[in-house]
């Protein structure tokens, strides 16, 4: 009798474990999940200032080559 009560504790635990064990399964996909999901917000915003960044600094290169090119053509002119 000691035996059988004995296995039925041993068997409710194990039940209990892996039950345990799928909870935290669970927990575990949804956390990934959550985090999957943060992330890719997270790189898109960082991917949007990046070119927003490099938008700017090309358009700062830009007007300065015009100015540049603007005078040259000047120069040019005055020599001819």
């Amino acid at each position: 009798m000691v035996i059988t009560n004995n296995a039925a504790y041993q068997a409710d635990d194990l039940d209990a474990y892996d039950s345990d064990c799928e909870e935290i399964n669970s927990a575990k996909i949804a956390l990934m999940a959550n985090l999957s999901h943060y992330g890719s917000d997270n790189l898109a915003e960082t991917q949007v200032v990046t070119c927003t960044k490099i938008s700017q600094d090309n358009k700062q290169v830009n007007d300065l080559l015009t100015v540049e090119l603007a005078r040259y053509k000047s120069q040019e002119r005055d020599l001819n």
